[in-house]
């Protein structure tokens, strides 16, 4: 049954979430303008996670591990609303998310609504420092057009999802990225600040270098098939990984002035991120900044890989 002229589907990814999956679903249904809607799309779960996600009045689609991609085309697939709004299992909506979002579909050009993204889970040091490097501790408070959004926070009409070819299913991950990459190339993508997703990141170093190495891989993934696109890479970290592995092969092929300049110009530039960060933030969580500019700037390279997988397949 349609309310303001719209029928609304959320689609929730879930995976062994047991931990946070209910307080997103809370979320959605205690909702100001409720979902006409809720689809729940697991990817295997072990934990229990099926047993909290069915005392809902959700629709379930169990997928069998194939990713991200081929998880959200399922539950675009089984959507029935015309504006299709996801979230991840380890978030949870402000009450009004919905209400902020849905009145801007009124202009035919908008074919897709992100929001404002908040860390919940301040006390790991690692997600909060994740934060403040992605730019989500101080997100503007402007309303915006962007080219790109994720889909922790995302509404868009079902019919673009379908027109652009839904999220591509050979990415190993940015496939939100793309996707949205293809729609703003017809279309506006309206960034909204009032409407608010809290997110959890990542909680631990090995959880963060694992979406970290996936990440790059679909970025090269994403460059192989788009060309080079600055969009696709927020973070100069493959620059540096470049150089730290030329610094290192210069020690035994180079003169020593060669290695001495680059590790310098390293060190100058580990030292002024920190102390830029720390200025902005005033949080100790800086002190990461020394493993992500080292293991997370040689991992970084995995760019590379994904364009390789991208490039093979073409």
């Amino acid at each position: 049954m349609k309310i303001d002229g719209h029928m609304v589907s959320v689609v929730l990814l879930t995976k062994n979430s047991a931990a946070s999956v209910c307080e997103s679903l809370e979320s959605i249904f205690k909702q100001t303008r409720r979902p006409d809607e809720v689809i729940v799309v697991d990817g295997g779960s072990t934990d229990g996670t099926l047993e909290i996600v069915r005392q809902y009045p959700i629709k379930l689609v169990q997928e069998p591990g194939l990713g991200f991609g081929h998880a959200r085309n399922l539950g675009v697939k089984n959507a029935e609303g015309d504006i299709v709004f996801f979230i991840d299992s380890d978030c949870y909506a402000e009450p009004s998310w919905i209400e902020k979002i849905l009145p801007h579909f009124v202009d035919s050009e908008i074919a897709g609504v992100t929001g404002l993204m908040r860390l919940w889970n301040t006390d790991d040091t690692v997600a909060r420092f994740l934060a403040c490097v992605g730019g989500r501790m101080e997100m503007p408070k402007q309303r915006s057009f962007v080219k790109i959004a994720p889909t922790m926070n995302l509404a868009l009409r079902r019919m673009v999802i379908l027109e652009v070819g839904g999220f591509d299913e050979t990415l190993v991950r940015c496939e939100d990225s793309e996707l949205t990459y293809k729609v703003a190339q017809r279309y506006k993508i309206l960034y909204e600040p009032e409407a608010i997703v809290w997110f959890r990141g990542s909680p631990t170093l090995r959880v963060a270098s694992r979406k970290c190495i996936r990440h790059f891989t679909g970025v090269g993934q994403l460059f192989a098939k788009h060309g080079f696109n600055p969009l696709f890479l927020r973070l100069n970290l493959p620059i540096r990984g470049f150089i730290l592995i030329a610094a290192l092969v210069s020690l035994f092929l180079t003169p020593r002035y060669v290695p001495a300049i680059l590790f310098a110009f390293l060190l100058m530039e580990f030292f002024y991120r920190t102390a830029k960060m720390y200025r902005r933030y005033h949080d100790w969580c800086v002190i990461y900044y020394l493993v992500f500019f080292t293991f997370w700037s040689v991992v970084s390279l995995a760019v590379f890989y994904g364009l390789y997988r991208g490039l093979r397949r073409k």
